[in-house]
């Protein structure tokens, strides 16, 4: 018979203790979720999922200060430690918000960029620092079932991700990160409890500030919110209203327009008066509500924009609206005479605008022939039975998005060859699709890789001459390319030509017309996908048409090229976004590594080696470092994989999180029940098993996308989780299968292999974007297969060297 040892905790302690943990993983997850939508509001896109890699980065240091702070975390000190370290979590999370919030990014490389950038980056990282501390004291230091434990800490993980749709439907993002530090000054409560009771009362009094602060900021007509947007600065004074999703931070600006807004404005518009509302997007994506008091005749306006170019030549049929924000396609649609117009948003609260708040202001919701879809384009578009005369999708975007290009996102998702596959699709006889995007006749633009993707998509359904297919015309900045699946007519060409002498547009190509442009006229003038890609072949910049596999349309940059003085002298607008967004990435990535060295790799350096040969803690590091490096290529692939087929990187987020969390929680418990590292078969087999997984997940990805893009969202959901269990079933194996084979050589090593794991982790993070970037999402699902494959040789080496020691 076993007898506990006199510090076990009795059951009431131990049901306080697990309540501790669930809600300290509950408010962890859901802070790492926010942060994410934090980051891409303030700063560019691409980093908003830097927020995964920087909670790791805190998450391995509060680990590592558990497994270095001696008996400062053990015995009767591990309950008090549970409750301090869960006060100064919960005090931790406001006030880096807050720090946060107050911080500029600037853009560039300068002294000043790196020192914001640090800020920003250590500031994300200190909850997240006390979290790993309570975390790893209450698995391995409080006594409790480790089975029970772990179970409630990924219950409460996965939890956590999906805490954050409930938290947006009720209020912003200050709110909600309010109600995360609540629920970590919950968790103080509850260790307080396991402690004996003593100290209760500060976090009962604390989870009540934080809770009133939470319920105070959502009812407030001034909440706390931003002050730096995209390096500028927004007042409250110059917002009518914000909401928030999760798919991003809405604003009305308090601005009035009381003049038309055009993309490509076009001559003789200056009579026209328009009030208009500016809405902006995440910062910098700005739509316009155009107001209308529904008179066909009073959208004469319109016309003046290079965007109304498909109605020039398509009036009277159906219509549909890729992104219909705040309306401006759809008044285009109607002035066209458009017998029906179907608006399709994945953005909910511009929907509610148009179809409630400001419904008459705009009145296009109260049209009889417009239907206004919430759902994601791409997947509408592929399940619906309508066919259209004319497809519009214009500009939409974010300036984050265009600039930064790292990560995948919504837009992301409409600029491939599989997408325009589908929109061509969805086209009646000699029915136009209109794309318009940024054009620059000085400068590098994307009207280059617009024409290149018309052109492949063209190719792609057999058109042997896509240049009579497409006709590509400009106004100042902005360009439209029409596509049609027939070529135009002499009648169509002519039509556009009196539009473009009427109001002074340019035509830059059309059947008969080249393109004065060397590459344009290439590009247009390919009859093969191998004369395309000749044409559009360029050192510094990618004009390649965008796949699913690698969706970046808004990056044009090489990776080679990111600090070369000739590719700023080329780029502008956003262009020179995307080059500024791309040396930040880099110069997160340097910091990344510094923090690293400093907090985890230094301290280990200081507490000495293990005293283990040198030859296996070579191999005890390879296991660690090939993990926490797969892992993550592993998350980051499926993250920006699945974005594009659920229609939002936070939808992916949830997902791709708390299922990998749950699943790879269940293959460690599973390992401990049958011993692995006990039998060098399995030691191979594991591996070779997961390296399999990952090369048919690689080769059957793209089919199985296709094939289901068509369901509605939870089924999509649905089919991610059946696309990500088995593996992250056996990617739970690894940490647990490891820790055992090293410590059965040298126990002492343990620190080290939570703090290699943990580091390779954060640095996995970064390489997984930019090998997305610029070789393929799926080449992340290489990489790993290669690595875990190799854990087949590494597996049975530390088996042996451990052989013949003790187990610990």
């Amino acid at each position: 018979m076993l007898i506990a040892p006199p510090h076990t905790n009795p059951p009431r302690g131990r049901g306080a203790l697990l309540a501790g943990l669930f809600t300290t993983a509950l408010a962890t997850l859901c802070l790492e979720v926010l942060d994410t939508r934090l980051l891409s509001v303030m700063a560019w896109y691409h980093l908003s999922f830097f927020a995964v890699s920087t909670a790791m980065f805190g998450m391995a240091a509060g680990a590592l200060r558990v497994y270095l702070g001696g008996e400062r975390f053990e015995g009767e000190n591990a309950p008090v430690q549970l409750r301090l370290n869960a006060l100064l979590f919960a005090i931790s999370i406001p006030v880096c918000h807050l720090t946060n919030l107050v911080v500029r990014l600037p853009s560039g490389t300068s002294a000043v960029t790196i020192a914001a950038l640090f800020v920003t980056t250590v500031a994300l990282a200190i909850p997240f620092f006390f979290s790993g501390v309570i975390v790893t004291i209450a698995l391995t230091r409080a006594k409790a079932p480790v089975g029970l434990a772990y179970s409630v800490d990924l219950i409460g993980a996965a939890l956590g991700t999906l805490l954050v749709i409930p938290l947006f439907w009720w209020s912003n993002l200050t709110t909600a990160v309010f109600a995360c530090s609540a629920l970590a000054a919950l968790s103080a409560c509850f260790f307080a409890r396991f402690a004996g009771g003593k100290g209760r009362v500060f976090p009962i009094l604390l989870t009540l500030f934080l809770a009133s602060c939470a319920v105070w900021n959502a009812n407030s007509a001034k909440p706390i919110t931003l002050w730096y947007v995209k390096d500028r600065f927004v007042g409250l004074e110059h917002i009518v209203s914000e909401e928030w999703n999760v798919h991003s931070r809405v604003i009305l600006r308090r601005e009035a327009m009381e003049a038309p807004f055009y993309w490509g404005r076009g001559l003789g518009t200056e009579s026209f008066k328009v009030n208009g509302q500016p809405i902006a997007i995440d910062g910098d994506a700005l739509t316009v509500m155009s107001e209308w008091n529904g008179d066909r005749a009073a959208l004469d306006w319109v016309q003046y924009d290079v965007t109304s170019l498909p109605y020039h030549i398509r009036k009277g049929g159906d219509a549909a609206v890729i992104g219909v924000g705040g309306g401006r396609d759809v008044l285009t649609a109607l002035w066209g005479e458009s017998s029906s117009v179907t608006g399709i948003e994945i953005n909910g609260i511009l929907i509610d605008q148009l179809e409630h708040e400001r419904r008459t202001f705009a009145n296009i919701a109260t049209q009889p022939n417009v239907e206004l879809v919430h759902d994601e384009a791409r997947s509408w578009l592929t399940r619906t039975d309508k066919r259209f005369d004319v497809l519009q999708m214009s500009l939409i975007d974010t300036w984050a998005s265009t600039a930064a290009g790292g990560f995948t996102l919504t837009e992301n998702g409409l600029y491939t060859l599989e997408a325009w596959r589908v929109f061509l699709g969805t086209l009646k006889p000699k029915g136009v699709f209109s794309v318009s995007r940024w054009y620059d006749p000085s400068k590098v633009s994307e009207t280059t890789r617009l024409l290149a993707l018309g052109t492949a998509a063209l190719l792609e359904r057999g058109i042997k001459a896509p240049d009579q297919c497409m006709v590509l015309v400009a106004c100042g900045q902005c360009s439209t390319l029409l596509c049609s699946l027939e070529p135009f007519s002499a009648e169509d060409i002519a039509r556009l030509e009196e539009s473009c002498s009427k109001f002074g547009f340019t035509l830059l190509a059309a059947p008969g017309v080249a393109p004065a442009h060397p590459i344009l006229a290439a590009t247009a003038k390919a009859s093969t996908r191998a004369e395309l890609d000749a044409a559009i072949a360029d050192d510094t910049y990618d004009y390649s048409p965008p796949t699913d596999e690698r969706p970046f349309f808004f990056n044009m940059l090489r990776g080679r090229a990111a600090f070369a003085e000739s590719a700023e002298e080329k780029a502008g607008g956003v262009l020179l976004g995307n080059l500024q967004a791309t040396r930040t990435l880099m110069i997160l990535a340097l910091i990344s590594f510094v923090l690293v060295l400093t907090t985890v790799i230094g301290p280990l350096v200081a507490s000495g080696f293990p005293r283990m040969p040198r030859r296996d803690f070579a191999l005890s590091l390879a296991w660690f470092c090939t993990i926490g490096l797969g892992f993550m290529l592993i998350q980051v692939a499926f993250l920006q994989r699945f974005s594009v087929y659920l229609g939002h990187p936070t939808y992916a987020l949830v997902v791709i999180l708390s299922t990998m969390i749950l699943a790879a929680g269940c293959g460690s418990f599973f390992s401990d029940k049958l011993a692995f590292e006990t039998r060098v078969s399995w030691l191979r087999s594991v591996p070779l098993a997961t390296a399999a997984i990952l090369l048919t997940g690689w080769l059957a990805l793209q089919p199985v996308v296709e094939s289901t893009i068509h369901l509605g969202l939870i089924a999509r959901c649905a089919v991610v989780v059946v696309a990500v269990v088995p593996l992250s079933f056996l990617l739970g194996f690894f940490f647990p299968i490891g820790m055992r084979l090293v410590q059965r050589i040298d126990t002492s090593a343990t620190p080290w292999m939570w703090g290699v794991n943990g580091a390779c982790g954060v640095f996995g993070a970064v390489m997984a974007v930019v090998i997305s970037l610029w070789n393929g999402i799926g080449t992340n699902l290489l990489v790993a297969a290669l690595l875990y494959a190799a854990l087949a040789l590494v597996g049975p080496l530390l088996q042996r060297r451990g052989r013949n020691a003790p187990a610990a």
